[in-house]
């Protein structure tokens, strides 16, 4: 089975998207035993260091989108597996190389502009379920790239108008993307998170609801122990595995995410 492509995204910094990302990742490799890839298209690279995993210069999903002059590495000698106990691997990404990635993306017309990602992932699309792409918080050409190689793109806000309305140009831009490029590409829910009961929360809520937008739930609520979890470099769903908010609500979510896709959970 082909794996589903899906890039989590918003326009707004600090929403959470890379954490989220994380922990749905674990979710569906421990919980869901579904081969999960998670690549890192944010070149702030965090989503490596929430599995301690080195950043190198020099190897990483960089030198896959703009290969260095002796040629492409192979895919699959980039990923790394964090570990042994879940079929979960990931694509790590480094800074300063990922930033000229994303402006060489609209002047080398040969790594292949908005389909570059698309083109990195093609060989490797039938050894996983699921492969999940972390974004980076701007409308520049990762982005793009990211959407256009997905199958579904889940829009993340938090419970703040600012970051509602930030999310929103995020999803028009998907929208351009899928008119123009990728007639493939759905929005099948949106995740709400860092939810916290309150007058903006609810004022958020309402503005989802007036423009018809269903927010897969649960919601996730700010919990300490969900960043605490980054110190250890694992995801809180691993560290803290009988906390309700990173075990339970990370579970529910995962498993509408997946009915979304049509994924069936492997056997563990």
């Amino acid at each position: 089975m082909t794996a589903a492509v899906a890039s989590l995204t918003s326009l707004k910094g600090g929403v959470g998207k890379t954490t989220t990302t994380a922990n749905i990742g674990a979710t569906l490799a421990s919980h869901f035993n579904l081969r999960t890839l998670i690549a890192d298209g944010d070149p702030q690279g965090h989503l490596s260091d929430w599995f301690g995993i080195e950043r190198r210069a020099g190897h990483g999903f960089a030198q896959l989108l703009d290969p260095p002059e002796d040629g492409a590495p192979d895919i699959r000698d980039a990923i790394v597996r964090p570990t042994e106990d879940a079929p979960l691997w990931v694509l790590p990404t480094s800074y300063a190389e990922m930033e000229e990635v994303d402006s060489k993306l609209s002047t080398d017309l040969a790594l292949g502009g908005a389909w570059a990602i698309h083109r990195v992932l093609q060989p490797i699309l039938d050894d996983f379920d699921i492969i999940l792409l972390d974004t980076r918080p701007t409308l520049g050409n990762l982005t793009s790239a990211a959407m256009c190689a997905s199958n579904v793109v889940i829009p993340i806000t938090e419970p703040r108008v600012p970051s509602f309305q930030s999310t929103v140009a995020a999803v028009k831009k998907a929208q351009r993307l899928k008119s123009l490029q990728n007639k493939a590409m759905n929005i099948t829910g949106w995740i709400l998170n860092k939810w916290e009961d309150h007058e903006e929360g609810r004022a958020v809520v309402d503005l989802m609801r007036e423009n018809g937008i269903a927010a897969y739930q649960p919601v996730i609520g700010v919990s300490e122990y969900i960043p605490k979890a980054f110190m250890y470099g694992n995801p809180a769903v691993w560290q803290f595995p009988n906390h309700r908010g990173s075990h339970r609500d990370y579970s529910l979510l995962t498993s509408n995410i997946v009915d979304s896709l049509g994924l069936k959970a492997g056997v563990a």
